[in-house]
């Protein structure tokens, strides 16, 4: 079976069997809150935090109206940055509650165990599709993506900061410098949010791309032409 050692050239896969337990992220068990303290932490002990539609729409504002053109910019970069302390966290928690390297957990855990992260921390719906994998690009399908559910109108696609965490967690997760970038978004008449990950310098045209119109599988027919 393969493992997510597999997406990480040069990563050696460690022996051992895996140890199967329960869902980390099982209702009822994945967080609790000290009413006293009123602190909330997940089952690993990470503190968690809670914030509101309108905060976050407000912050959206705040930065567009503050950075202007460069506002895609700054949530991508914040978003990159949180990206790889996510993909820090997530394999810390994963591999100490399962008790095994996340590098050697089978595809399927891995894809559920991300899926349940997304999820339960208010991303949205995550698919990843590996079938471009032999072309160094993951293919990701977000529905319900935390900024295109909340921003009614928008110019460019809503999840600028979804991007930047895609690619930081996948950067961190494989060793690589890797770029997120969207390519469809319900803002701009797509049915879900997508993204691609993949080398920076490989990705580095999607965005003209998207601004010119091509969609989603036009951009990923496109990029299976190019060389590196």
């Amino acid at each position: 079976m393969p493992t997510i050692a597999d997406i990480a050239p040069g990563v050696a896969m460690l022996p051992g069997d895996f140890l199967p337990r329960a869902n980390f992220y099982e209702e009822g068990g994945y967080c609790a809150t000290d009413v006293p303290s009123g602190v909330t932490r997940n089952r690993a002990g990470t503190r968690m935090i809670a914030l509101t539609a309108d905060f976050l729409l407000g912050l959206r504002r705040a930065i567009v109206d503050e950075c202007g053109p460069a506002a895609e910019t700054v949530f991508k970069s914040c978003g990159r940055k949180w990206g790889v302390l996510f993909g820090k966290r997530f394999d810390k928690e994963m591999s100490e509650y399962y008790g095994q390297p996340l590098r050697d957990f089978q595809m399927s855990m891995f894809n559920a165990c991300l899926v349940e992260a997304f999820s339960h921390n208010g991303f949205g719906k995550l698919t990843l599709d590996w079938s471009q994998q032999h072309q160094g690009l993951i293919l990701i399908e977000l529905r319900e993506a935390i900024m295109a559910s909340l921003v009614k109108q928008a110019e460019r696609p809503a999840d600028a900061m979804v991007a930047g965490i895609l690619g930081g967690f996948f950067s961190h997760i494989t060793g690589e410098d890797l770029d997120g970038v969207q390519t469809a978004c319900p803002m701009r008449g797509g049915d879900t949010s997508r993204f691609i990950v993949g080398l920076k310098e490989r990705l580095a045209p999607v965005e003209a791309w998207v601004e010119n119109g091509k969609t989603h599988e036009e951009i990923v027919a496109e990029l299976g032409t190019l060389r590196g």
